[in-house]
């Protein structure tokens, strides 16, 4: 028997491995086996065996399966599915779906000394006060084993104690490996989430809809309705029958905070899982997993991938938030889509939860692809806030030709202060602002190696590009122009944060973007902070928008509507909405009164006007017209082939062979090649194929992509790379 290995460091291609004869009775397609490759042992992953072989040379024996590490079979059929589906080679897949088990040592991991107390019976005379301490830790830990280092920030002078009662005969100690400490405690009755009579009619036809049916459920409520509490009631029904759950979302942040409130219901049951936790973590988790018991794993999107067994339930919630697309790198999947793709795999439910849905999800709810569930009113005795929309081109301001905040906004902003409420300021733009220099013919300083505008960051005194991270100095600015006349452009939350502190002069401002809160622990602390009452007023980008549940906000601000207003894609006007939207639901948490206030420059914007008003339904009616008149998703699949080089000639060149393949595959409704909006980043020039692909001919087109794929490297350069992303959600 044989068997084809794919290996994380060897994306495009498997190697071929001769299976023993006393491994084969063992061995399957997605399991992990040790073998050698380039004469060291490596970790690989099986994709196909056969009795058969076309490598005419001498083949390595495969070493050891790795029956520790098996990943469940659906999951296994997933992997398989997204490899035909995103024209990504396994090796690949695996790489970004299981790369942690790659890292995880072949040989065990590292062991540390560990100790317990030998004997029961002290003879307090013989023991100095310390020593008693020491010994009265461990006996609070019975007879379990604990680790020697975990004393040093408990006991003063841990080790020398240690050492003592060792030389009495008292402690015995082990080597073992260090394990997560999953602290359980005491948990709240699932009884005390009391569902509203409108939640309990959803939970129940939720329940008898998957009975008669396994197709995927979309939980519309408006923010603040009570979503959570219907996820945590299904969680525990699974839970009970001993099936695992997956709940996702779409940031880290909000991860922690979910978390947070599943642990109070299920404790020690409840795990988290995302790209930042340590693999240490993640390898005890998976030894957790390993034992098949029911759990629930907590995450964003590479969550996912989870080995869990026995899945019951899947949950994605914010479905539209565009975190959950992966548009980068290839395999170019979407979380939401691959977590309807798993539910089917094992047989779990799929609920989607949103208060403004993505396009497609709200279509196929109306072509009953989707079971569809509604809760228009808040949960408890929360009201949705007033809202106020402020036309700012009326107002004229002495001091700058554009003012940032209106007269209410500021007004309102007093108040609620005084009132000891909370305030949340939305602002989607970072640092302090752009500089426009008068000596240049277009301007605005652009970043030398991507076509994207720099913004200055006053804390650090540089210009920065928000794409490739590329700095330079103001002063660097001003030899190189030879002193020109600078002034400043627009304004981002580093230059509104001065404002808010020289306003008000006594209120507590906590700042919340990429460049404050560039860390996991900082997000939260900041989040922690406001959360206690330790904050008066929350300044942000979009990462403020979305999931936030403060029961003390009652005025949200909106210092720019119109950003968004103007990008050149399909998407935009749908993620202003709601982006807008999903803000104002951040106040009126509670029984207090709340309000937001919208500024814009553009009043009669259609969709400001319908995110405002709460006109959802008549917001989605018109973008489902202009999309169906256009031929975008949800009425078509949109594939975009992208080419990026540093030499523009090549890119171009590139992308003609392409294109030219695709036309005598007789691959239909083409567009291109042509530069991309943005044509330039981190130094690489930008070109790129747009299809839309009708939905009764979307697998024949991916067929053919699939073939002209292989003949990539006869086809194109090889310092070009082409980037296959499938059901693209911007054209960007």
């Amino acid at each position: 028997m044989y068997a084809e290995v794919c290996f994380p460091f060897s994306l495009s291609q498997t190697f071929s491995y001769y299976v023993p004869q006393e491994l084969q009775p063992q061995i399957k397609a997605g399991y992990f086996v040790v073998v050698n490759f380039r004469a060291k042992p490596a970790k690989g992953l099986v994709t196909n065996l056969s009795f058969n072989t076309q490598f005419k040379g001498k083949l390595n024996n495969i070493i050891s399966i790795d029956l520790d590490n098996v990943i469940p079979n659906e999951l296994w059929k997933t992997l398989q599915w997204m490899e035909n589906y995103y024209i990504t080679p396994m090796g690949k897949i695996a790489q970004v779906t299981l790369s942690w088990i790659f890292k995880k040592n072949i040989s065990s991991p590292k062991k540390i000394k560990h100790i317990k107390l030998k004997i029961k019976n002290f003879d307090d005379q013989k023991l100095t006060n310390n020593q008693k301490i020491f010994i009265n830790y461990l006996l609070q830990n019975k007879t379990n084993f604990i680790p020697l280092k975990s004393l040093q920030s408990k006991i003063k002078s841990s080790y020398s104690i240690y050492k003592q009662l060792k030389n009495k005969g008292m402690i015995i100690e082990e080597l073992q490996s260090l394990k997560t400490n999953w602290d359980d405690f005491i948990k709240k009755s699932i009884n005390n989430i009391v569902l509203t009579k409108i939640q309990k009619e959803v939970y129940q036809n939720i329940y008898h809809n998957f009975k008669n049916n396994n197709k995927p459920h979309f939980l519309h409520g408006i923010t603040g309705s009570g979503k959570t509490e219907i996820y945590l009631r299904l969680a525990y029904d699974f839970i009970s029958k001993g099936k695992s759950c997956l709940i996702l979302v779409p940031e880290i942040t909000l991860s922690s905070q979910i978390y947070n409130r599943f642990k109070k219901y299920f404790g020690a049951d409840v795990i988290l899982w995302h790209s930042k936790i340590s693999h240490k973590y993640k390898r005890d988790a998976w030894d957790r997993m390993n034992n098949k018991d029911p759990l629930i794993v907590i995450g964003a999107r590479s969550a996912l991938f989870a080995p869990l067994y026995h899945l019951g339930l899947i949950v994605v919630d914010e479905e539209h938030d565009n975190s959950y697309k992966e548009s980068e790198k290839q395999p170019s999947y979407s979380a939401r889509d691959i977590a309807i793709i798993r539910g089917k795999f094992s047989e779990a439910m799929v609920l989607l939860g949103s208060a403004t849905p993505s396009l497609e999800s709200y279509y196929n709810t109306i072509i009953n692809k989707y079971y569809l569930y509604q809760i228009n009113e808040r949960y408890g005795d929360a009201l949705l806030p007033e809202v106020e929309v402020v036309n700012m081109s009326t107002i004229k301001d002495s001091f700058i030709l554009k003012p940032i905040l209106s007269e209410l906004a500021i007004n309102t902003i007093q108040e609620k202060l005084d009132k000891k409420e909370q305030v949340l300021i939305l602002h989607n733009r970072r640092g302090f602002s752009s500089l426009r220099i008068s000596n240049q013919p277009d301007g605005l300083l652009k970043c030398k190696r991507c076509d994207i505008i720099l913004t200055l960051h006053q804390s650090t005194n540089q210009l920065i590009c928000h794409h490739c991270h590329s700095k330079e100095s103001i002063s660097s600015i001003n030899k190189k122009y030879n002193n020109p006349k600078i002034s400043y452009a627009g304004y981002g939350t580093e230059q509104l944060e001065l404002l808010l502190k020289q306003l008000f002069l006594e209120a507590r401002v906590l700042r919340m973007d990429a460049d404050s809160a560039n860390s996991m622990r900082k997000q939260i602390d900041i989040l922690n902070k406001f959360k206690n009452k330790k904050g008066d007023i929350l300044l942000g980008t979009q990462m403020i928008a979305k999931g936030l549940d403060f029961d003390n906000i009652t005025l949200v601000v909106v210092v720019n509507a119109d950003l968004g207003t103007l990008i050149p894609d399909f998407k935009s006007h749908e993620k202003m909405f709601q982006l807008i939207y999903q803000v104002i639901g951040r106040a009126g948490r509670s029984n207090k009164q709340s309000k937001a206030i919208i500024q814009t420059y553009q009043p009669n914007n259609k969709v400001i006007q319908m995110a405002t008003q709460y006109e959802l339904k008549n917001f989605y009616n018109l973008q489902l017209n202009n999309r169906k008149d256009l031929s975008y998703p949800p009425f078509t699949r949109l594939i975009r082939i992208i080419f990026n080089s540093a030499n523009l000639n090549e890119c171009k060149k590139s992308a003609s062979k392409i294109f030219n393949s695709f036309s005598k595959s007789s691959i239909p409704f083409l567009l291109g090649p042509l530069p991309c909006p943005i044509e330039k980043l981190s130094n690489k020039f930008r070109y790129h194929i747009i299809i839309k692909a009708p939905h009764l001919k979307f697998k024949n087109i991916l067929k053919e992509i699939n073939h002209i794929q292989n003949q990539k490297e006869s086809l194109i350069s090889k310092r070009v790379k082409m980037l296959i992303d499938v059901d693209a959600n911007s054209v960007l």
